[in-house]
């Protein structure tokens, strides 16, 4: 478990450098926020271990992305993404997405 603790605080913060480095300063309080949010959650003891092998999964396949990416561009989550969505994070998703939205309009 601490070395999960480990990896998971040493992969939040790759991801803070790479959204320095790669994203503009809109995108990158949007994306800064989510992360903050998502790691806490997954910080939890109560959280079962298989999610949180999953979760570091998730942002490590990010990180590639994010990494590759000369500009970096969103991408639609495919049907199957969103259908292993829950209630709560269908919500975030939708908020998440007008929020980007909003920004991308002013």
């Amino acid at each position: 478990m601490t070395s999960l603790m480990s990896e998971s605080k040493s992969l939040f913060r790759t991801i803070m450098r790479l959204h320095r480095v790669k994203l503009d300063p809109q995108m990158r309080s949007l994306g800064d926020t989510y992360a903050r949010k998502e790691f806490r959650l997954h910080a939890k003891p109560q959280v079962q271990e298989a999610h949180r092998q999953m979760f570091l999964r998730e942002w490590r396949a990010y990180v590639d992305m994010v990494s590759s990416q000369a500009t970096v561009t969103g991408q639609e989550l495919s049907d199957e993404q969103k259908s292993k969505l829950n209630d709560q994070q269908k919500v975030q998703l939708d908020s998440l997405e007008k929020s980007a939205k909003a920004l991308g309009g002013q």
